[in-house]
C-alpha cells in the first residue's frame, strides 16, 4: 500500500513492535482515520499493491452526514467474508427460521442498505424497499400475517413505522433489526409495542457493516446496568454520563482497542480486503471486555441469573458510547445525542409524536453558552398541543440525575436565563426544513442549521 508506507514514513518510519503478554503491542503503530489518512491519499495508493483490481470490485457509499459521501471499495474476498459474518449474526439473533426480510436502510449505492440485500438475499425472502413507509405496508398488507417478517433500518424509521395504524400489529409477528446509530432502552420498549423483537448491530462504512451485534444476553445487561448502579460503577465509563450500546464482537476478524481519548481504535484482521484498515480511529467512543471479565463482575454483583447457557460462548463485549465529537459543551458538560434520545423517548406525553430532534449549541448576543433540544413533531401532532418548558424541565431533570457534570452546570453555573430550552416544530420546518436526509442530523453549532457534525 504506497499510501500506508508514506504514512509511515511522515511520522516515524515502520515501527518496531513489542509484545506484552504474547501478543504485540499495536500502540507504536499510529493511528489512522479519515482526515489524516483516507482523505489524503487516493483509492489506488490505498489498495494492496498500490492498484484497484479491475473486476470483482463494488464501490458503495458512507452517508454523506458530514457532508460529503465518501465511497468505499470491497473486493469479493472481502465481500465474502462480510457476508457470512452477517448471515451468521443474523441467524443468530432470529433463529434458524424462515423469515421475510423487508431492508429499509438506505438504497443504492449506501453501504449498509447495498451489503444487506447483497448477503441476506439467499437465506430468506428478501424485499429491499429502502425506507419507504407505505411500500411497506403495502407489503405487510399483500403478503398478510402468515410469515414472520424482520425490517431492518435506522431506529427512527423503525419508530415511526411501529406507529403506523394501518397495521394490526398484533395479528403479524415482526421483528425489528436496527443499525445506523444507537437506540436507547425507553425507545426499544416503545416499538417493543408493535414488534416482537428489536436488536442492533454496528458497524461504520469505513470498515464493515455488522462488526458486532447485540444479543439476548446484551440487552438484558444494559437494562440491568440502567437501574443497577453498583454495576454501572464496575462495567461502564460512568463520566461519559450515557447507557452505552453493548454488542458482541469476534476477535478474530477486529482487534480492538481503546485510546486515551477514549475512542475506539479498529485493525481489520483479515487479509481480505483490498484497502486494509491498521489502527483506524472512526472517533467513537467504547471499550472492548473480555467475556469472562463481565461474567465475574456479574456473579460478584449478585446478577449471575443474567448469563444463560445460549449466550455467545466466550464472545467478547463492546460498549459503544456513541460519537466523540457528537456532543457539545454545556458550562463544562457533554452532552450527547445519546442522552437526548434516551429521556426523550421515556416522556409518555412527548414519545408518540416525536419524529426526530436536533441539538443546537452557540453563542447570544451577550455571548453567554446556549443550548436547545429542538424537536420535530409528527404531522399529526399540532405543536400548541404540548409544553415545550414543561419538556425542557423534565428533560433538564432527568440529565442532571445521569450527567453529574451537567447536573452542576444546571444547577450550579448556569444562570436560569441560560437554562437550556426545548423548541417544538411542525414535520419539516425551522432547523428541520429542507427536505429529507438519509440520517437524521443530531448536532448543529450556531445559529446556523447546515454547518452539521457528525460521521459520514
Amino acid at each position: 500500500m504506497p499510501a500506508y508506507r508514506d504514512f509511515l514514513d511522515e511520522r516515524t518510519g515502520p515501527p518496531r513492535l513489542r509484545y506484552r503478554d504474547g501478543l504485540p503491542d499495536l500502540t507504536v503503530v499510529p493511528e489512522t482515520d479519515k482526515a489524516s489518512y483516507v482523505l489524503r491519499y487516493g483509492h489506488e495508493a490505498r489498495c494492496v499493491g498500490g492498484r484497484l483490481p479491475r473486476y470483482g470490485v463494488v464501490v458503495d457509499e458512507s452517508s454523506g452526514s458530514s457532508g460529503r459521501p465518501t465511497s468505499w471499495v470491497r473486493g469479493p474476498a472481502e465481500r465474502s467474508a462480510t457476508k457470512g459474518m452477517l448471515q451468521l449474526s443474523f441467524r443468530a439473533a432470529m433463529g434458524e427460521r424462515s423469515l421475510f426480510v423487508i431492508n429499509a436502510f438506505a438504497l443504492g449505492a449506501w453501504a449498509t442498505g447495498l451489503n444487506v440485500t447483497l448477503s441476506l438475499s439467499d437465506i430468506c425472502i428478501m424485499k429491499s424497499t429502502g425506507p419507504d413507509i407505505d411500500k411497506i405496508i403495502h407489503t405487510l398488507t399483500e403478503f398478510g400475517p402468515g410469515y414472520d417478517y424482520v425490517v431492518m433500518g435506522y431506529p427512527p424509521f423503525l419508530k415511526t413505522l411501529s406507529d403506523d395504524r394501518r397495521i394490526d400489529w398484533g395479528a403479524y409477528r415482526v421483528g425489528a433489526i436496527f443499525g445506523g446509530e444507537s437506540m436507547s432502552e425507553s425507545m426499544r420498549s416503545y416499538v417493543l409495542r408493535s414488534f416482537t423483537e428489536v436488536l442492533g448491530s454496528y458497524g461504520a462504512s469505513d470498515l464493515e457493516i455488522n462488526m458486532a451485534a447485540e444479543s439476548p444476553f446484551t440487552v438484558r445487561l444494559r437494562r440491568e446496568i440502567q437501574r443497577n448502579a453498583q454495576l454501572r460503577e464496575r462495567l461502564i465509563e460512568t463520566r461519559h454520563g450515557i447507557l452505552p450500546m453493548i454488542l458482541q464482537y469476534n476477535p478474530l476478524a477486529y482487534y480492538l482497542e481503546t485510546n486515551p481519548a477514549g475512542e475506539l481504535v479498529v485493525t481489520l484482521t483479515r487479509a481480505t480486503g483490498i484497502a486494509p484498515k491498521i489502527r483506524y480511529n472512526i472517533h467513537d467512543l467504547g471499550q472492548a471486555v473480555p467475556f469472562e471479565q463481565v461474567a465475574a463482575v456479574l456473579r460478584e454483583c449478585g446478577v449471575a441469573d443474567l448469563l444463560d447457557e445460549t449466550d455467545p460462548v466466550g464472545l467478547p463485549l463492546l460498549f459503544l458510547y456513541g460519537r466523540s465529537d457528537l456532543s457539545i459543551d454545556y458550562y463544562g458538560a457533554n452532552v450527547t445525542p445519546d442522552s437526548i434520545r434516551e429521556v426523550l423517548y421515556s416522556l409518555d406525553e412527548l414519545a408518540p409524536h416525536l419524529a426526530s430532534f436536533r441539538l443546537i449549541c452557540g453563542e447570544g448576543d451577550d455571548h453567554n453558552q446556549t443550548m436547545e433540544v429542538a424537536i420535530e413533531l409528527n404531522p399529526a401532532c399540532d405543536p400548541a398541543a404540548l409544553d415545550p418548558a414543561a419538556i425542557a424541565t423534565r428533560l433538564c431533570t432527568r440529565l442532571a440525575d445521569m450527567n453529574g457534570d451537567f447536573f452542576n452546570a444546571y444547577h450550579h453555573t448556569a444562570t436560569p436565563d441560560q437554562r437550556p430550552r426545548v423548541s417544538l416544530h411542525a414535520r419539516g420546518t425551522g432547523p428541520f426544513a429542507g427536505g429529507d436526509r438519509i440520517k437524521h442530523q443530531y448536532v448543529a453549532s450556531g445559529p446556523q442549521y447546515d454547518g452539521l457534525k457528525g460521521r459520514s
